[in-house]
């Protein structure tokens, strides 16, 4: 089976190396899922969209062949399109199926799915009819396919125009609304800059947009806010310029990294913080709350319950976010420290649980220009704290990865930290939280210790061999102890030099 590429299903989507999937596999795969989406779902149909990677026409192309082979009707975005465009063009046709082609902000070289059932609803490992993701890669396996003598009809699909003006009427910001706002976007030439600069230049913004050119090499290196060296340029030019607010984005252009005009980076979860009460406005369900992964900074989190809502903390991962906030509809929205923020949204009557980053860029840009002491007030607050932004390391077998990981909780345990690896639905956390004076359980009158300290470690699940960690601090010294501490543990464990990204 080795000869199949099983391991290009991963938890949260399809990831692998495109030299992986060779034409005969991508067909394969085509065609499984076009069993799923037929026989599993009982969808007619499926939208299929690509990002900017070189790869993505002939990958498209193929799935697209199959599907309609298979009798499918297949709705096509032809063109170059962010996931969350793609995920906006999917409550467009929410009787089909979805396939978004790509893969996030992995190297140059890499591809893959992010798939969607009817109603826009994720499909990932045990999440989806029959175990989703799981069902499909048994039916690639044994090479199942459901061709039809009636092949189906390929139509295309532009939903720029329309994702646009959805996306300003959600964030509230009308045609001018933000007149003069200089603005500094680098896309690192991934799929956003287009969507961005249309909506940005509706709003007239004083945009400077950097790398908008969707370019499938990326030339910066790869797609990811995350690594320094991608960003060098757009963090050059935010030193040079004078700037309110700068925001970075990852190839498919649904990671999305904030910096203010003095080159300050705003932590995701703070971010979430100054949005929620403008969010919350929209929300009437007694007793609404909001996700937070387990890496959020605790500060923010106290901010957060400051609005009124209730927050629970929630494993990393797009698809079990959407998956846990649609089958939870108290809860309206999520954020992840690695710069992916979500929400319950209505369209055309109709409730769905997806990412959409034009939005939030706007809403950010929109509170940045009405009330900066906000954000002020909020960088204030993080700089009261010390954060080890999320590395990792690679090691030599899974077996070896996990008592490393076994072996770092053990340390953190015996300076008298506690241990948490469950959400409070009893789901696992496929990860593990530690925290030493301050407690799982976060509301808007908690008190923490002078010497608080939150370490998150996990299993990645895009990439081969990777655990993962960060660190938060009530002061500086005591996150980089802590970060020495878990480099001289796992290095009794073969594991590699520092990753970032």
């Amino acid at each position: 089976m080795n000869d199949l590429n099983l391991s290009m299903f991963r938890a949260y989507d399809i990831r692998t190396p495109a030299a992986d999937l060779p034409d005969a596999l991508a067909e394969r795969l085509a065609l499984a899922e076009a069993v799923y989406y037929r026989e599993v779902l009982g969808a007619s149909g499926v939208l299929v969209a690509r990002d900017a990677r070189a790869s993505g026409p002939r990958y498209q192309q193929l799935a697209v062949d199959a599907y309609a082979r298979s009798g499918l009707e297949v709705v096509v975005v032809p063109h170059v399109a962010s996931t969350c465009m793609f995920y906006f063009a999917a409550m467009s046709f929410p009787q089909y199926a979805g396939v978004m082609i790509g893969a996030s902000h992995n190297p140059a070289g890499d591809t893959g799915r992010k798939i969607l059932g009817p109603g826009a609803r994720s499909i990932a490992e045990n999440i989806g009819p029959k175990g989703g993701l799981d069902c499909i890669k048994a039916f690639y396996t044994e090479g199942r396919t459901c061709l039809s003598g009636s092949r189906g009809r390929i139509i295309a699909h532009n939903p720029t125009e329309a994702y646009v003006d959805y996306s300003m009427a959600l964030a509230g910001v009308k045609h001018g609304g933000l007149s003069g706002l200089p603005v500094l976007h680098d896309y690192l030439n991934g799929a956003a800059g287009p969507e961005m600069m249309l909506a940005f230049g509706a709003a007239d913004a004083r945009l400077t947009p950097l790398h908008f050119a969707p370019d499938g090499t990326f030339p910066l290196g790869d797609p990811n806010p995350v690594k320094q060296t991608s960003i060098q340029a757009g963090l050059a030019e935010l030193a040079r310029g004078d700037y309110r607010l700068a925001t970075f984005f990852d190839g498919d252009g649904d990671r999305i990294d904030f910096y203010q005009g003095d080159g300050a980076y705003l932590s995701s979860s703070f971010v979430y913080a100054a949005l929620l009460p403008e969010i919350r406005m929209g929300v009437q369900s007694p007793g609404a709350g909001v996700y937070a992964c387990l890496k959020s900074n605790p500060l923010a989190l106290i901010e957060m319950a400051r609005t009124g809502v209730t927050t629970s903390v929630i494993r990393n991962g797009h698809s079990q976010i959407k998956n846990a906030l649609a089958e939870n509809p108290v809860m309206f929205g999520a954020v992840e420290e690695s710069a992916h923020f979500y929400g319950a949204f209505q369209h055309k009557g109709e409730h769905y649980c997806l990412e959409n980053t034009l939005y939030v860029a706007l809403l950010a840009a929109r509170i940045w220009q009405d009330d900066p002491a906000r954000f002020d007030r909020l960088f204030a607050l993080q700089a009261t704290t010390a954060r080890e932004r999320e590395w990792g390391y690679k090691f030599p077998d899974d077996t070896v990865r996990q008592a490393a990981l076994d072996a770092v909780e053990a340390h953190f345990s015996k300076t008298g930290a506690q241990a948490c690896s469950r959400m409070d639905n009893g789901y696992d956390l496929e990860a593990t939280l530690m925290r030493r004076g301050l407690p799982f359980d976060i509301n808007a009158n908690t008190d923490l210790s002078p010497d608080w300290l939150q370490v998150c470690q996990r299993i990645s699940q895009s990439e081969d061999g990777l655990a993962r960690w960060e660190v938060s601090a009530a002061r500086p010294e005591l996150a980089a102890q802590a970060k020495a501490d878990i480099a001289a543990t796992v290095q009794r464990f073969g594991a590699g030099d520092e990753y970032q990204g």
